[in-house]
């Protein structure tokens, strides 16, 4: 059963990274600056947080879900691809907001539930190296297709992808669920951690591309250099988990990537050329692929309730971290008028992860 699961969201993951790799580079060409970007990402993941609580306690099935969270991510392309202000784009973040709460939350429900206990390490790397294996082809292959006939194309083309695994979804199992939202963030184990994973991910997936966009704004280059970020970010993710498992000692695995992984940040801030940004950002975004599987096991080694509930309070503590991550840079930009300035103190927010699991003894306990 794991094997139809994992299949259908490939076929999702790949219409998702087709039509959405070059977004940022779209909305800068129709006069989208990187300071209403920000905003863009602040209205996305509040909205996410404010779904989960609107509908909490309501009965959906998670077909109906997938279903859902499918569809607006498909209606936020068309949105997108009919801009005609601006200021669209935040209907954007709200459709891609339904998509987070519906579909991630659920699917990730689904991916764990099919997998032993002992192999959390080695799923979490599976989930997480599938996606830079698909963007070594699908984001150059969409710079190309915007470079020869045009974003519309792109994103016009991409709906049928979405296709795919609507007609999947009948291949998979479906079950009820409600989102039993303030039952779960109260179970949850360790919340500021996770909470610090959304502050983490947001770093490296989305201010790292709009940052990005000051040294490429063409969608062949944007296009190959994310493929090759996808390339570097693959490298070892699921060798290590999988020895993680056999050891049943994660805590070496755990500690050393997100230390180096905070580190790697650092000179982002410094880079000033297109060289030393591509160079920096490859190696922050090796480490994160290292580090991210290791951050998904923890929340499946020490969850309490059952998988919708555990699913369901990650999201919410993990788009909380995000909006943190967001407000810490808009209130440091206030304050410098500079967006380097709020990238640098940003990233040095970022040690403060694996310290504070050090002091929770995460791992360390016997």
């Amino acid at each position: 059963m794991f094997k139809r699961v994992f299949t259908f969201y490939i076929t999702y993951l790949v219409a998702m990274i087709y039509s959405q790799t070059l977004l940022l580079l779209w909305y800068l060409h129709n006069g989208v600056s990187y300071l209403q970007m920000l905003f863009y990402f602040l209205v996305f993941y509040l909205a996410v947080l404010l779904i989960f609580f609107i509908f909490k306690r309501v009965k959906f099935t998670s077909r109906q879900a997938l279903l859902l969270g499918i569809g607006a991510s498909a209606v936020g392309i068309i949105v997108a691809n009919f801009m005609t202000n601006k200021y669209q784009i935040f209907i954007v973040a709200i459709l891609f907001a339904i998509n987070v709460v519906f579909f991630w939350t659920i699917y990730n429900v689904l991916h764990f539930k099919y997998s032993e206990d002992h192999e959390h390490g080695y799923k979490s790397g599976i989930y997480f190296l599938i996606s830079p294996v698909f963007s070594t082809i699908l984001a150059p292959l969409a710079g190309t297709v915007v470079e020869m006939f045009g974003y519309h194309t792109l994103f016009i083309s991409s709906l049928f992808l979405y296709i795919i695994p609507v007609f999947l979804l009948l291949r998979i199992p479906s079950f009820e669920f409600k989102f039993n939202t303030f039952k779960a963030i109260r179970i949850m184990e360790h919340r500021v951690l996770i909470t610090m994973q959304g502050y983490i991910f947001m770093l490296s997936y989305n201010i790292i591309p709009i940052f990005t966009l000051f040294y490429i704004n063409t969608p062949g280059q944007l296009g190959n250099f994310f493929g090759y970020l996808a390339i570097l970010s693959a490298v070892t993710a699921v060798i290590n988990s999988k020895i993680s498992d056999r050891l049943k000692k994660r805590a070496f695995f755990f500690y050393f990537f997100n230390t180096i992984n905070s580190i790697s940040y650092i000179p982002l801030a410094m880079a000033s050329s297109l060289v030393g940004w591509s160079l920096f950002v490859g190696i922050s975004n090796l480490t994160y692929g290292l580090s991210n599987p290791f951050n998904f096991a923890l929340t499946l080694d020490h969850r309490e309730g059952d998988i919708v509930d555990t699913m369901v309070a990650r999201e919410v503590y993990l788009n909380l971290g995000r909006v943190i991550m967001i407000v810490v840079a808009l209130i440091v930009f206030l304050f410098t008028q500079s967006l380097h300035m709020a990238l640098l103190v940003s990233v040095l927010i970022s040690f403060a992860y694996p310290l504070y699991a050090w002091k929770e003894k995460v791992y360390l306990k016997k």
